[in-house]
């Protein structure tokens, strides 16, 4: 009886013990296909394209992540598209990146079409945009596209970020 008693103690304890976040299961579900890695609890993700521009985002709280290709594998079509896509699973953050040379217009297009296509799979998530050029590049402060696309992103209660050469970003 008593051993029936410690066992049966045990099982209980063991049944009501608070699951460690790492076996923690991700909800994060967006999409299936084109992942570098998903549902991972990765401390520094860094992004780098063929020039010399980079995105590093630091996850100090260790929240599950996930890194996409958008260009050609999310989106394969012709039309503009940005490079990258980070889902912060348990923040609700989607990170729209695009590593650009200097043409600030073009990246901001890029971001803007990758949003409007693939907004129907992030319904609960906030919108971020993160451009990184390789060259300063000027760009007039109230250019349309780019006002168009800091409102957007405030709708879906998010921002944009610009810099040349490297971003670092702590979340």
């Amino acid at each position: 009886m008593l051993f029936h008693e410690r066992l049966t103690k045990n099982l209980i304890i063991c049944t009501n013990m608070k699951q460690p976040k790492s076996v923690a299961k991700c909800n994060c579900k967006a999409f299936d296909k084109h992942a570098e890695f998903q549902h991972e609890e990765h401390k520094i993700v860094t992004f780098k394209d063929k020039g010399t521009s980079e995105y590093k985002y630091t996850n100090k709280s260790s929240n599950h992540l996930a890194k996409y290709i958008v260009d050609g594998k999310l989106i394969a079509d012709k039309g503009a598209k940005c490079d990258f896509l980070l889902l912060n699973c348990e923040q609700k953050q989607s990170y729209f990146i695009e590593l650009k040379g200097s043409d600030m217009i073009r990246a901001i297009e890029q971001i803007d079409r990758s949003i409007d296509l693939l907004k129907p799979n992030l319904a609960d998530f906030a919108f971020f945009a993160r451009i990184v050029l390789t060259k300063v590049a000027t760009i007039d402060s109230k250019s349309t596209k780019l006002v168009k696309l800091e409102k957007k992103l405030k709708s879906l209660k998010g921002n944009l970020k610009k810099q040349t050469r490297l971003l670092q970003e702590v979340v």
